[in-house]
């Protein structure tokens, strides 16, 4: 029996300082907008972490709105020069808005990675435990929760640029073929010409002799 009180009251403490976490994947179409919303209460922050995995130069036009429409952020990020990283904080209840611009690029979409990790509301001074009311049981699980958001984070990260990778390596391997297509193409021409030339000059030769 207290074996089973013991593992709910673990599961409830783990579901109170887990933040609620959000990871998506977009295409940003040339000459439009994406944009995501976020409903935040006041006192709350997120951290936003954002990269572009394909298209162009890695780069997008990111912008951060509060719940007036008013900018907090506007910046230009080059994934390759620069880590996508931006921390909101809610000043008052409202949604939030998160945009991917793409209107510089004419013909080229950009395929943007985000996640947004909200923390949850901060308690009143008077209901929050203090550090010497919790058991160490308790500090442990604290503990185990921050370094698994922190794996999340760099396990996230992680596959963003192996994918990055990817798709550079299968672009140069793309190219390559085509060069070496292109390559063989132009010897296998310059073969026949030279056969058709030199046989011609040998048929000229021949009437020039007789």
């Amino acid at each position: 029996m207290n074996k089973q009180i013991f593992i709910t009251c673990m599961m409830m403490i783990m579901m109170v300082v887990i933040p609620s976490t959000t990871a998506l994947t977009l295409q940003v179409e040339p000459k439009t907008e994406e944009c995501y919303f976020q409903q935040m209460e006041a006192g709350q922050s997120a951290a936003i972490s954002y990269s572009v995995t394909r298209g162009g130069l890695l780069d997008i036009d990111v912008r951060i709105y509060d719940t007036r429409g008013n900018t907090i952020y506007q910046g230009l990020h080059y994934d390759t020069k620069m880590k996508g990283r931006q921390q909101l904080t809610a000043h008052e209840n409202g949604v939030y808005k998160i945009c991917f611009n793409n209107e510089m690029s004419r013909f080229t979409a950009k395929v943007v990675s985000f996640s947004v990790v909200v923390e949850q509301q901060q308690q009143k001074k008077e209901d929050v435990a203090k550090a010497t009311d919790l058991t160490p049981m308790e500090n442990s699980v604290v503990k185990v929760e921050r370094t698994l958001q922190n794996i999340i984070a760099e396990q996230r990260r992680m596959r963003i640029r192996e994918q990055v990778n990817r798709d550079t390596s299968e672009s140069t391997n793309g190219r390559v073929q085509w060069w070496s297509i292109a390559e063989t193409g132009l010897i296998v021409f310059m073969g026949v010409g030279q056969v058709f030339y030199l046989r011609r000059w040998f048929n000229v030769k021949s009437h020039t002799r007789v």
